[in-house]
């Protein structure tokens, strides 16, 4: 008893030496700098998605809508919880939501395991200083119990919480070895139904596997993942293509800041598919994949791919295989678990409350099918008229020279 009084004591005055702070862009990169790095290491549950070189891109590209700024939590000097923010105004209040927002990931707080409190610190922060009204997260895994935590935090200080559920993520845990992953989820008839398709793909040409990890990873092989990307059926359903400057950016980035691992299939000599993953403390996200259209009947090569990523990652010592947003067939062939990530909207006054349950009911309507494939078929529309007007623009411009 006396022991637990003593350490209730230590952890009362450590955190007395907290403080919470805003940090606005772009002097907040250029401060933060090394103690964002040094604190991403020490969290040792934080995904890529939080790490410098993912944000620091989406606020230099203005990949976000608001003004970006950060809330901080330090222990004396030491950066112990931190928590990107993109700021707007919407109906007469002050609106944030996370940045990275618009991609498909797994965002929330970054904080020091050590340092459990400094999540209330950043909840007084926001209820007492921020003057925001109105919070809303869109990529919340249940995993992530740092973010749990301070949506929780929120709720006791008179904000009104609302979540929907948004995706289903499949995920592995991975054994000691391929070997023991193979006998322990894939049936005798799957397995040899695996080593025969990997047989057909060596029969169909010469096939090469290339590897590259963080620095080894080029502009060049970029482009050419993009290039494999742009003819995949990806581009149909309506994806944003990594040809795009600011993916070829983020790519390059995090390869750079030793994040990216890439998986290329060569058939013949003439690239067929890819894997783009980013890779942090033991866990490996499988962020990008696609081959090309011409493979998709002739052989397997995406399950080779896959096969081939879960047996380096063995090698490897990685102990956790994440394959991202959305539910799909070859997903739940690999995994061994699943875990949910919803959308919360956290609003506080008469507007912060109306935002927070206006923003919960879009949600939950956007989890009914059929309204998605509506909207995901206007979308293609929209975009098939905005190529048609653009190359009409171009063809009137040559015309006129």
């Amino acid at each position: 008893m006396i022991m637990r009084d003593i350490e209730d004591t230590k952890t009362a005055r450590r955190s007395h030496r907290m403080h919470a702070e805003v940090l606005r862009c772009p002097e907040a990169l250029t401060k933060l700098g090394k103690d964002w790095d040094d604190l991403f290491e020490r969290d040792i549950n934080a995904t890529p998605f939080l790490s410098r070189a993912w944000i620091s891109v989406f606020v230099r590209e203005g990949r976000l809508r608001g003004t970006p700024l950060f809330i901080v939590v330090y222990a004396e000097q030491k950066l112990v919880a931190l928590l990107g923010l993109a700021v707007r105004r919407l109906a007469g209040i002050k609106m944030a939501e996370l940045i990275g927002t618009k991609e498909p990931s797994y965002l929330g707080v970054l904080c020091d395991p050590a340092y459990s409190s400094a999540i209330q610190y950043m909840a007084d922060f926001i209820a007492g200083k921020s003057g925001i009204g109105l919070l809303c997260f869109q990529n919340i895994s249940s995993m992530d119990r740092a973010t749990e935590k301070l949506i929780a935090e929120l709720s006791r200080r008179r904000f009104m919480c609302r979540r929907v559920m948004r995706n289903l993520c499949f995920s592995i845990q991975l054994p000691y070895s391929f070997d023991e992953y193979l006998q322990k989820t894939k049936s005798t008839g799957q397995r040899k139904k695996l080593r025969k398709e990997k047989r057909r793909l060596s029969r169909y040409g010469q096939v090469e596997l290339l590897r590259y990890e963080a620095a080894e990873i080029s502009r060049e092989i970029l482009h050419r993942i993009a290039v494999i990307h742009e003819e995949s059926w990806l581009k149909r359903r309506g994806a944003n293509m990594l040809i795009q400057p600011f993916y070829q950016k983020l790519l390059l980035e995090m390869a750079r800041a030793g994040f990216g691992k890439v998986w290329l299939i060569t058939i013949n000599g003439e690239d067929a598919a890819f894997k783009y993953a980013l890779f942090a403390h033991g866990r490996l996200h499988l962020q990008w994949t696609a081959f090309k259209m011409k493979y998709a009947s002739s052989v397997s090569v995406g399950k080779i791919l896959t096969m081939v990523a879960i047996h380096d990652a063995c090698d490897d010592g990685i102990f956790y295989i994440d394959f991202g947003h959305g539910d799909a067939k070859h997903k739940r062939f690999w995994a061994t678990d699943s875990h949910e990530v919803s959308r919360a909207a956290v609003g506080r006054g008469f507007i912060g409350v109306l935002a927070t349950l206006g923003f919960a009911t879009v949600w939950w309507l956007a989890r009914n099918q059929w309204l998605r494939k509506q909207y995901r078929g206007f979308r293609r529309k929209v975009q098939s008229l905005r190529r048609y007007l653009f190359s009409k623009r171009i063809s009137d411009a040559v015309r006129s020279v």
